[in-house]
């Protein structure tokens, strides 16, 4: 696991901390790594040209607030919601964000047709006691709500999504860097003497 001081942070160029964090992941196979991404997204000053993704994690159920619940515990860093217009508020007022959502069964109804075509939804894990259920009202929203009745395969799919948003997001990154190395060298002085 890779772990920066915030002075540390302050003081690294846009590029080489992105290259960093690139290497870093991908050397760093632990899942516990994307919370330490996320929250070193948050250290880093951004300007005009390069922008760190906004990714958030929100879990929208009356248990959410529980910090001693298993499924709170296994799903570490999250922003928890136990009403429903706090949660659509919360999307709708965060338009940058990539927002993975979690939502109970109990409110799944009332959420989802509120926030489907928010551009900035990527995903809606809804976690039920039966995906039965839910199966024939979900077809409608189908391209971006997976239903799971089991915690662990809810975690793992989200776990692999982020995954993949991030190695995306990391190849983007790796692209800006080649272009401002390639900048750079149009700079460079040739060597005195």
């Amino acid at each position: 696991m890779i772990v920066f001081e915030i002075s540390e942070v302050n003081k690294m160029s846009h590029t080489h901390l992105l290259i960093t964090i690139f290497r870093a992941y991908i050397l760093d196979e632990n899942r516990l790594f994307l919370t330490h991404f996320f929250n070193l997204r948050q250290l880093i000053k951004t300007d005009s040209t390069i922008m760190m993704p906004e990714c958030a994690i929100l879990w929208l159920d009356t248990n959410s607030s529980d910090p001693n619940s298993s499924f709170r515990i296994k799903l570490g860093d999250v922003i928890t919601f136990t009403a429903v217009n706090d949660c659509i508020q919360y999307i709708h007022e965060h338009p940058n964000q990539s927002v993975y959502l979690i939502v109970s069964g109990s409110f799944a109804k009332q959420v989802v047709p509120e926030i489907y075509e928010s551009s900035n939804l990527v995903q809606i894990f809804l976690f039920c006691g039966s995906v039965a259920s839910y199966s024939e009202w979900g077809m409608d929203y189908c391209d971006k709500l997976m239903i799971f009745d089991h915690g662990d395969d809810l975690l793992e799919r989200l776990w692999n999504d982020l995954e993949s948003h991030l190695r995306q997001q990391a190849l983007l990154y790796m692209q800006y860097a080649e272009k401002y190395k390639q900048r750079a060298l149009e700079f460079k002085q040739p060597p005195c003497g």
